[in-house]
C-alpha cells in the first residue's frame, strides 16, 4: 500500500501537521531533530507528497514560462540551457515556447501561459513591438525580459553590455587599419541591435572616420541573410575591407559570401561576428567576435524571476549589463593597400 503522511508521523512520532511543516518548510519552524526523524521515516516507508496538493495550498506550479524567437541560432540553445538547468535545480519545470519572430503569436502566448498558471515569465522579445509585453505586465505575472530593455513594458531586463561590444568590434577593424567598415545590423529597431549600432557609430566617430550611411545593411537573422547582406556592401561602388555583423550566425553567412565572390578573409576582407556562439571557434577560418557568457546569461535570468517570484530584493549584480570581450582569431586581419 501507498504510504501516507500519517504513517509518516507515526513512524517518526509527531503529529500530522510537524510533518507537513517538514515537506513544506514551514510555516512553523521544526527542530533539526525532529526534522532528521521526519525525513527519515519518509525515506523509510518511501513516501511520495501529494505535488499537485502541495502546489495548489501554497498557490504555486513550480513552473516558469520561456518564450524565444529562434530555435535555429544556436545562441538561443544555450541560453536555454542556463535557465532550464538553474531552474530544475532549484524546484521549477521550464515550459518553452518559440515565437519564430511572430508579434501574434506572442499575444497567444500571454494567455497560454496566464492559462498554465506559470509562476513567472522569460521573455526574449521577436520584435520591437512592445504591445505583447504590456500585456503581460497587465497580467502581473513576475517577468524577465532577456537581452532587451524592459522599460516600456515597466518589465525587469537583463542585458548585455551590447554598446561595448559594438565598439570593441569596430574600433578592432580600425586598428587594423580598415577605414570602409560595414555594419550588417537586424532590420528591427530592439534596443540590443541600437546599442551594437551605437558602439559602431563612436568607435568610427573617435577615430575621425567619417560615418556613410550607405555601409549599414539590415539583414535578417540567420546564415543566408549575411551572405546576401554582403552581396549588397560589395555591390557598393566603395565596397568596405572590413564587416562587423550582428551576431554570428550573420557572419558565417558572410565568410560564404565572400567565398563565393572569390574574395580571401581576411586578406581581401576582415569580419568580426557577435555572440562567440560555439561554432564560431571550427569556421574555416575561424571567426573573430564578440563573446559573452550565453549559459551565465540564462543562469542569472532564471535567479533573478526567481527571486521576483519570491518577492525578494534581487542581487543588483544580476541587473547589471553582461560584460562582453573581444575574441581575436582568423578571420580579421591588416587592411588590404587602397
Amino acid at each position: 500500500m501507498t504510504a501516507t503522511r500519517d504513517d509518516v508521523a507515526r513512524l517518526a512520532k509527531v503529529s500530522s501537521a510537524t510533518v507537513s511543516y517538514v515537506i513544506n518548510d514551514g510555516p512553523r519552524p521544526v527542530s533539526d531533530e525532529t526534522k532528521t526523524k521526519v525525513l527519515e521515516a519518509i525515506h523509510q516507508l518511501g513516501y511520495q507528497p501529494n505535488a499537485v496538493a502541495r502546489n495548489l495550498r501554497m498557490q504555486r506550479t513550480f513552473t516558469i514560462g520561456l518564450v524565444i524567437p529562434d530555435t535555429h541560432n544556436p545562441y538561443f540553445a544555450e541560453v536555454v540551457s542556463g535557465i532550464e538547468e538553474t531552474a530544475f535545480n532549484n524546484g521549477y519545470k521550464v515550459i518553452l515556447l518559440h515565437s519564430s519572430y511572430n508579434t501574434e503569436k506572442e499575444f497567444q502566448f500571454v494567455e497560454l501561459l496566464r492559462t498554465e498558471r506559470v509562476d513567472g515569465v522569460i521573455w526574449i522579445p521577436a520584435s520591437s513591438n512592445v504591445e505583447p509585453l504590456k500585456e503581460l505586465a497587465l497580467s502581473e505575472l513576475p517577468t524577465v525580459v532577456f537581452d532587451r530593455v524592459g522599460a516600456q513594458a515597466d518589465l525587469q531586463a537583463l542585458v548585455t553590455d551590447n554598446y561595448h561590444g559594438g565598439y570593441l568590434a569596430t574600433r578592432h577593424l580600425i586598428e587594423l587599419g580598415h577605414k570602409r567598415i560595414g555594419y550588417i545590423s537586424r532590420p528591427v529597431e530592439l534596443s540590443h541591435s541600437q546599442g551594437r549600432l551605437r558602439g559602431y557609430m563612436d568607435a568610427l566617430a573617435e577615430a575621425q572616420i567619417p560615418f556613410d550611411p550607405e555601409l549599414i545593411i539590415k539583414g535578417g537573422f540567420l546564415l543566408d541573410d549575411g551572405r546576401r547582406a554582403l552581396f549588397s556592401l560589395l555591390d557598393l561602388p566603395c565596397a568596405p575591407t572590413g564587416v562587423f555583423t550582428y551576431n554570428d550566425m550573420m557572419a558565417i553567412g558572410v565568410l560564404r559570401g565572400a567565398f563565393e565572390r572569390g574574395l580571401n578573409v581576411p586578406k581581401d576582407l576582415s569580419v568580426v561576428g557577435f555572440d562567440d556562439i560555439s561554432q564560431a571557434a571550427f569556421t574555416c577560418p575561424a571567426l573573430t567576435t564578440i563573446h559573452l557568457d550565453k549559459f551565465e546569461m540564462g543562469r542569472r535570468s532564471a535567479i533573478l524571476l526567481m527571486a521576483l517570484i519570491n518577492k525578494e530584493i534581487p542581487d543588483p549584480k544580476l541587473t547589471q549589463p553582461a560584460e562582453v570581450r573581444l575574441i581575436t582569431r582568423e578571420t580579421t586581419g591588416v587592411a588590404p593597400p587602397v
